[in-house]
């Protein structure tokens, strides 16, 4: 969601949560307005590439738009329980933070489903040499018509939302797994043996330090293959009688 939409949005967040006690309600808001512009432009995009007898180029970047818009969605989400914990604690209202929990697990679904979608996205990608060109936006800028795609070049170049995808969609795996195992070595009354300890700093040390590596290495390798600097370096050309490489 846009900043300046916050101001206008924030009162009535405020008035739903107070209203209802339901944080999850409160974060619907801004996360269904920061994803629709991406599942519009996705889906825009999607039918232009069917036209064209695109399908697999089309399925692809209909997946990055939707990993988009579901990241889109949480990363709202996230900013809107931040906002709300800080305004009910200056005001002295007492936050109830087991509602704020099941928010939180609820946008860490969303990153998860986020990650899968995007995994499968980049692999697609990677696999058919399709160069991706990602930001809800995209509609907003050519007016919907697609042939003004292939002369959209930004300079400097804006930010190809690709990045958030693909990142978070190598990093979060390793981050989560590691996670999920130290919580079930310390799930023990936190009375660890030895064996466990060691066990824990190894778990450590592997999913939040090589595993990390690794995906930023894997990342610098893909991205650039698959990641468009530029709508005009995914869409070469867009005469529907002429077909991109």
């Amino acid at each position: 969601m846009t900043v300046w939409l916050w101001p206008a949005v924030l009162p009535v967040l405020l008035l739903i949560y107070w209203l209802t006690s339901s944080v999850v309600v409160a974060t619907l808001i801004p996360s269904v307005i920061a994803a629709l512009p991406a599942l519009r432009t996705g889906w825009w995009l999607r039918a232009y590439e069917l036209s064209l007898g695109r399908r697999t180029r089309a399925n692809t970047l209909w997946y990055f738009y939707l990993a988009d818009a579901l990241w889109l969605a949480a990363a709202s989400a996230f900013a809107t329980v931040v906002i709300l914990i800080a305004i009910n604690t200056r005001i002295g209202i007492q936050p109830d933070m087991t509602k704020f929990a099941t928010a939180m697990l609820t946008i860490a679904g969303g990153v998860g489903l986020t990650t899968l979608i995007g995994l499968y996205a980049a692999f697609h990608a990677w696999r058919h040499s399709i160069r991706v060109w990602v930001h809800p936006k995209t509609h907003q800028w050519t007016g919907g018509v697609e042939e003004k795609l292939s002369r959209l070049a930004f300079q400097p170049p804006r930010l190809n939302h690709g990045v958030f995808i693909l990142g978070t969609s190598l990093v979060v795996p390793g981050l989560l797994s590691g996670t999920v195992m130290l919580i079930a070595l310390t799930g023990n009354g936190g009375r660890m043996t030895p064996a466990m300890e060691y066990l824990s700093l190894a778990i450590m040390l592997l999913f939040f330090v090589a595993l990390p590596i690794v995906s930023i290495i894997a990342y610098i390798g893909i991205s650039g293959s698959i990641l468009a600097s530029n709508p005009s370096d995914c869409w070469l050309h867009t005469d529907r009688n002429q077909f991109d490489p």
